[in-house]
C-alpha cells in the first residue's frame, strides 16, 4: 500500500515525504487588479486564468496532479501587488500569474526575486522589464513593437505627420515607454509630436476637459492617447464633444469593451495596433469564445486571451519539471512558437514574448481587424 494515502498513512521523512508533498496540488498564484477603475483588465484576466485551470485539471493535470489557483487583488498600486506576491509566496505557489498593469509588474520584481518565483505576466508589455536576467516572464511582446508598428501605420499608411499625444502618468511603466518608442520611430520617419500632455488618472483634480481643449489649440492632425479604456473613451468622447474630428489612436492598454462602453460614436474609426486578434477564427480562439462567454457571460478581452495563455505556457514549461518550481525559469525560455489562442508563442532567453500584431479598427461598436502587422526585424 502506498504511504502516500491521504488520511490513511503519516508520510515518513526524508524522500518519502517529499514524494507524499508531491501527490497534492500544484499550486499557482494570480494576482491582477480585481476592483477599481481599471479593473476590467484584471477581472478578464482572473476569469481566463481560472477557465484554463478548470481545462487543464478536466484533462488530468500537470503529472498526475491538479492546478490549484489561488488568487490575489494587487488593488492597482504598487504596495498592493507586493503584499499580494507576498501573500502568494507564503503559500507556496511554484510562480505567480500577474500582473496585468506594468507599474504593478515593476513594483513587484523585487519580491519575486528575494524569493526566486516565477512571474508571467498575461499583458506587462514595459521595455523596462526587457533583457533582464530575472524570474519575469511574459507572453505579450513589449510595448516598444507595437507603439513602433503604430508610428509607421500612422506616418506611412495614413500620411499624418503632427499629433498630439495624451498620457496617463500613473501607470507610466507602460505609458512612457510605449510613447519614448512611439516617438523614436515617428521622428526617425519624419514626423513630429507638435504637444503632449500628461495626467494624473487618480488625481483629485483631475480636469480631461481642460487637457483636450488646451491640445485643440494646436495643428496638429491625430491625437494619440496612451490610457486605459476608460479614460481613453472620456477624452475621445470630449474631442468630439469640442468638435474636433482629428483621426484618434490609442494604445493597446485601451483594448478592452470599456473602450466601446464608454466612448460610443466618440471612438468610431479609432485605430490601434495590437497583438490580439479579436477577428481570429483559429478553432483554439472560437472554443475558447464560446465557453469563456458561456462560463461568464461576457465576450473575453485580449486580457483574457493573453492570460488564458500564460497559463497554457505555465502547464507546458510544469509538465517539463514534473510541477515543481526548480528548473522552470530555463522551462519557459524553451517556449518556441507555442501555439496560443491567436497566434504562436516564443520566447527569447530573456522571458520576452515576440507575437505577430494586428491593426485594429472600432466600426459600429466593435473592433474590427483589418491586417497583420510584423516588428521590423521580425520574421
Amino acid at each position: 500500500m502506498s504511504v502516500c494515502v491521504i488520511g490513511l498513512l503519516i508520510c515518513m521523512p526524508g524522500v518519502w515525504l517529499t514524494g507524499c508533498l508531491q501527490r497534492g496540488p500544484i499550486r499557482v498564484g494570480f494576482a491582477g487588479e480585481l476592483t477599481g477603475k481599471h479593473s476590467d483588465l484584471g477581472v478578464h484576466g482572473r476569469n481566463a486564468a481560472l477557465l484554463a485551470v478548470e481545462t487543464i485539471n478536466a484533462a488530468g493535470g500537470i503529472a498526475g496532479r491538479p492546478i490549484e489557483l489561488l488568487v490575489r487583488d494587487d488593488l492597482g498600486t504598487p504596495e498592493g501587488a507586493r503584499s499580494a506576491d507576498r501573500e502568494l509566496i507564503d503559500a507556496d505557489v511554484v510562480a505567480i500569474l500577474g500582473h496585468m498593469t506594468s507599474v504593478q509588474s515593476l513594483a513587484a520584481l523585487p519580491v519575486i526575486e528575494e524569493a526566486g518565483v516565477v512571474l508571467l505576466s498575461p499583458t506587462t508589455s514595459t521595455v523596462d522589464l526587457s533583457g533582464l536576467d530575472d524570474h519575469f516572464f511574459r507572453v505579450v511582446s513589449t510595448n516598444a513593437q507595437e507603439a513602433s508598428i503604430l508610428a509607421r501605420h500612422i506616418y506611412e499608411r495614413r500620411g499624418l505627420s503632427r499629433l498630439v499625444v495624451v498620457y496617463d502618468s500613473d501607470n507610466a511603466a507602460f505609458t512612457e515607454s510605449f510613447l519614448r518608442a512611439f516617438l523614436e520611430t515617428y521622428h526617425t520617419l519624419g514626423g513630429q509630436a507638435v504637444q503632449e500632455a500628461r495626467f494624473s488618472s487618480t488625481a483629485a483634480d483631475l480636469n480631461l476637459t481642460s487637457v483636450v481643449s488646451d491640445l485643440q489649440m494646436s495643428d496638429a492632425e491625430g491625437m494619440l492617447i496612451i490610457a486605459s479604456a476608460y479614460d481613453s473613451a472620456f477624452i475621445a468622447q470630449q474631442t468630439r464633444i469640442n468638435g474636433w474630428q482629428v483621426p484618434l489612436f490609442v494604445s493597446g492598454w485601451a483594448y478592452t469593451e470599456a473602450l466601446l462602453q464608454n466612448g460610443g460614436q466618440a471612438v468610431e474609426g479609432l485605430e490601434l495596433v495590437t497583438p490580439y486578434n479579436s477577428s481570429s477564427q483559429s478553432e483554439l480562439f472560437l472554443d475558447f469564445q464560446e465557453r469563456y462567454q458561456e462560463r461568464f457571460g461576457r465576450v473575453p478581452t485580449f486580457g483574457a486571451v493573453f492570460a488564458y495563455d500564460a497559463v497554457l505556457v505555465l502547464a507546458a514549461a510544469l509538465e517539463k519539471t514534473g510541477g515543481g518550481a526548480e528548473g522552470l525559469p530555463q522551462a519557459l525560455c524553451e517556449t518556441q512558437r507555442f501555439q496560443g489562442l491567436v497566434s504562436t508563442i516564443s520566447l527569447d532567453e530573456y522571458g520576452d514574448a515576440v507575437r505577430t500584431h494586428f491593426l485594429s479598427t472600432v466600426q459600429d461598436g466593435e473592433f474590427v481587424i483589418s491586417m497583420a502587422l510584423e516588428p521590423e526585424g521580425i520574421p
